[in-house]
């Protein structure tokens, strides 16, 4: 079996795309053979007002514990838009309002 080498580090800021449909942003603890364990994971959830993020699993003691996402239920991954992990970082780690969103015409490769 080819081991490959991971593009993350243990805490980047990590988008993953659930066969569900959901998109989740976490902070990367580890990824293993078998999937990612996310600190605090949130779920990007999209309204008229902008992209915004909201605790992926309400009985998760966020200061505590850890997600792990199984790869059989990730269709990709990707790195964390910019401007989506300073929302990220803003809302988890300085307090900012969760009500508060990123208006979708900031979201732009420049």
């Amino acid at each position: 079996m080819l081991i490959e080498k991971s593009k993350y580090q243990v805490g980047d800021i990590i988008s993953l795309k659930l066969i569900s449909g959901d998109e989740i942003i976490g902070k990367l603890v580890e990824q293993t053979s078998t999937g990612y364990e996310l600190n605090r994971p949130c779920v990007v959830i999209t309204t008229p007002d902008g992209i915004g993020v909201l605790q992926a699993m309400f009985g998760l003691d966020p200061d505590r514990d850890n997600l792990t996402y199984n790869d059989q239920h990730i269709i990709t991954s990707c790195p964390s838009h910019d401007r989506l992990k300073e929302h990220y970082v803003k809302v988890l780690e300085e307090g900012e309002e969760t009500d508060s969103f990123i208006q979708t015409t900031n979201i732009t490769s420049e």
